[in-house]
């Protein structure tokens, strides 16, 4: 096995309206763009994939 270095700082937000503080998390980290995965159509079934902006 090659050798390598892992980092991976890890937030984890959980629990009701935990997606409302999404957006200040991810302005704090200077996030300007995220890949959201999804399945079965929960993002669009709970409106976080018509969002513009989550600030």
């Amino acid at each position: 096995m090659d050798s390598f270095s892992f980092y991976n700082p890890t937030r984890i937000l959980f629990g009701a309206g935990a997606i409302r503080h999404l957006g200040q998390e991810m302005n704090n980290a200077g996030v300007k763009k995220c890949l959201l995965v999804a399945g079965g159509g929960s993002i669009k079934t709970n409106g976080i994939y018509e969002l513009q902006t989550l600030t």
